[in-house]
């Protein structure tokens, strides 16, 4: 799930099997994706209300959510009780829980063999000084990653 187009479209190359935009009609276009069924894992990315409330509500019973998004963290955040019953589990994830000294080499041969895309995320490469510039354009939704050059 995500809240823009472009952002889902490059999820789908690196390869995401399914694709929401985080809006009022994400409900419907889950019921018909799962068949009723519900989804075995739900990833946020989002980080809107819509996306995180949405993620409970359609993942099954005993299916996994997981929460990459994040809001304000004095934000509050309200679901539906019943969205959270059925023995679901919801894990908030920040860095997926690294071991760097094992994971990163891993990533590292996994790029390098292709096997792992990490050039499609590059929206711009930018200088130092241009850092509160890709900030906000990263804010705004205009960029996915910006890469700075030294």
């Amino acid at each position: 799930m995500d809240r823009q187009r472009d952002k889902l479209d490059l999820a789908a190359v690196v390869g995401a099997t399914h694709t929401l935009l985080a809006d009022d009609s994400i409900g419907a276009l889950h019921s018909e994706i799962a068949q009723g069924r519900g989804a075995d894992c739900v990833i946020e990315a989002a980080g809107s209300r819509a996306a995180f409330r949405a993620s409970v509500e359609m993942v099954r019973p005993g299916g996994q959510v997981v929460w990459l998004g994040k809001l304000p963290v004095n934000d509050e955040l309200a679901f539906r009780w019943g969205s959270l019953m059925g023995e679901k589990r919801i894990v908030r994830s920040s860095y997926g829980g690294a071991d760097p000294s094992h994971d990163f080499p891993r990533l590292a041969n996994a790029y390098l063999d292709g096997s792992l895309k990490l050039d499609e995320y590059v929206t711009s490469t930018i200088a130092l000084a241009d850092v509160n510039a890709g900030l906000a354009r990263l804010a705004a939704g205009d960029e996915i990653r910006s890469v700075i050059e030294f």
